[in-house]
């Protein structure tokens, strides 16, 4: 009787060794966490009526940088933008991290002269109002 019990404990134990050890075999392995490089650029969708120019501007400050984003995009004709183009915008050269808003490249409005009159009855044209700039306030 004795013989049999410790018979019975040890295929037991057997069994219950095996499935613990089956167990551990199906468990993921936690290994060092995957590396998220951070992008060196900001990816920008051209919108109807932009250019370099009003991108650099918005991003940089400066519309001059049109030429640098030019060489940091070389299959990017600047002269053919159009609608829905991806324009690369390196990090080191933006001040400004969000999206250019659709107001920001509207042509600029210049109200026309409105002439007004003179106590001699003559008209006079008066000066231009101040137009809008775009670009982040």
């Amino acid at each position: 009787m004795r013989a049999l019990r410790v018979l019975f404990f040890s295929m037991l134990l057997l069994v219950f060794c095996g499935c613990v050890t089956e167990k551990s075999q199906n468990e993921p392995v936690a290994g060092p966490r995957p590396r998220v490089e951070m992008p060196q650029y900001i990816i920008h969708r051209v919108m109807a009526g932009e250019t370099l120019a009003t991108i650099a501007k918005w991003y940089s400050g400066k519309d001059s940088n049109w030429k640098e984003l030019s060489d940091y995009n070389p299959g990017l004709s600047p002269w053919k933008l159009r609608r829905g183009d991806v324009v690369k915008v390196p990090l080191y050269m933006t001040t400004v991290h969000k999206d250019q808003p659709d107001h920001s490249t509207a042509p600029r409005k210049v109200k026309k002269k409105k002439p007004t009159q003179t106590a001699g009855g003559s008209e006079e044209e008066s000066a231009p109002d101040t137009e809008e700039v775009f670009g982040p306030k």
